[in-house]
């Protein structure tokens, strides 16, 4: 693999993001390649669909899915 450019360390440095588990998050997604990260977005997403519907989860905010963190880290990507 080529040069790899640790976006978690460098964000990390440059922007005041408090939320721990979000780099975390991105930390464990940034080294994926683009074909990676999009086969990861269609499955997170699609768990996101079958969350939404389950009627326990009616009216609930996006942000209380399990995955959300992993959900911003992967889009961030």
């Amino acid at each position: 693999m080529g040069s790899y450019d640790p976006v978690s360390r460098k964000l990390a440095g440059v922007a005041p993001i408090a939320d721990e588990r979000l780099m975390e998050a991105v930390s464990r997604f940034e080294a994926l390649t683009i074909t990676e990260l999009d086969t990861a977005w269609d499955a997170v997403n699609a768990d996101l669909r079958l969350w939404v519907e389950q009627p326990a989860n009616a009216g609930r905010p996006v942000p209380e899915f399990p995955a959300y963190i992993d959900r911003i880290a992967i889009d961030m990507l």
